[in-house]
């Protein structure tokens, strides 16, 4: 997701565009709420939800002054759900347009224990494809 980073940048008019921490949380949170209602699935409308509940407490602490974002926390809490929705949607999509063939049919979802192991599997596989 271009501009994804949890910890933000300087969006394009000069202002803060970091998502959590930033003055356009409300933006950010509504847009999010309304990709979640797009969703019919309900395991990842409730995935989109808790990342944005992991998002909303973050910003109540930071604004409250208790602590700065735990940025790794963040990441493993909003990021990496929303990232894993939206690749999760974007496979829905491929394989109901059959414009990718390589895309499974079918997919069950990897055991959380093990999806570390899968994704490094899947990258050494792409790296063998690409050596000489």
């Amino acid at each position: 997701m271009p501009g994804s980073s949890p910890r933000g940048s300087q969006n394009n008019a000069g202002g803060d565009a970091r998502p959590i921490t930033g003055n356009d949380f409300t933006q950010w949170s509504d847009r999010l709420r309304d990709v979640e209602q797009l969703i019919d699935s309900q395991d990842l409308r409730s995935e989109v939800a808790n990342a944005r509940d992991q998002a909303r407490r973050v910003r109540i602490e930071t604004k409250r002054g208790q602590t700065k974002p735990d940025w790794a926390n963040v990441e493993l809490q909003v990021l990496k759900p929303l990232v894993e929705v939206r690749d999760q949607i974007r496979e829905e999509l491929a394989r109901r347009s059959g414009e990718n063939p390589l895309v499974p049919l079918d997919r069950d979802p990897v055991p959380g224990r093990y999806s570390e192991l899968v994704r490094r599997y899947y990258e050494q596989l792409g790296r063998d494809r690409q050596a000489p």
